[in-house]
């Protein structure tokens, strides 16, 4: 990765697979920035790419233990969520009964966000996940952020009937 967000990668394969990949892509965007692109090269010819890797690793690994930490202060014991060995995204996961879908407007009023998990589903289920970004915030926005959604996680919970709590 050169830098989150960027939108441009290399791919290596048979040719018949290359080619069908190529072909969804032009498909999905009908091109990639040329701006980009052009930039992405002169990085990779100028720059220490294994460096920048390392860099890159180091600085988004202090992020991701910053959630993880946040997460086990703030959240309620009924939340599990992964410990991910690589991307830039936390899953959680609640109790059935909370819909993540419909606690968004909630958490956006006390100016947190969230991605709903359900639509990561193919069978529609997910209602009670969410996936967290830890790519852009800064380590106290990150604090900041699980705080006051471990306020809301905790109201909606409270809200449901004793029963469907765990």
């Amino acid at each position: 990765m050169l830098a989150a967000g960027l939108r441009i990668g290399a791919l290596t394969g048979p040719e018949e697979v290359v080619q069908m990949i190529v072909t969804l892509k032009q498909g999905a965007d009908l091109c990639g920035s040329s701006l980009t692109q052009r930039l992405a090269v002169r990085f990779l010819a100028d720059y220490d790419v294994r460096g920048h890797i390392a860099r890159l690793c180091a600085h988004y690994k202090t992020k991701l233990e910053a959630m993880l930490s946040a997460l086990e202060r703030y959240m309620p014991e009924e939340a599990e969520w992964t410990k991910p060995e690589g991307g830039l995204f936390v899953w959680a996961k609640f109790p059935e009964a909370l819909d993540t879908e419909k606690m968004l407007p909630r958490a956006l009023s006390h100016k947190v966000a969230y991605v709903p998990g359900r639509p990561f589903f193919a069978d529609g289920s997910g209602q009670n996940t969410m996936r967290l970004s830890f790519a852009l915030a800064t380590q106290e926005e990150i604090e900041e952020g699980i705080k006051r959604l471990g306020q809301v996680v905790k109201e909606e919970l409270l809200a449901l009937p004793l029963a469907e709590r765990r």
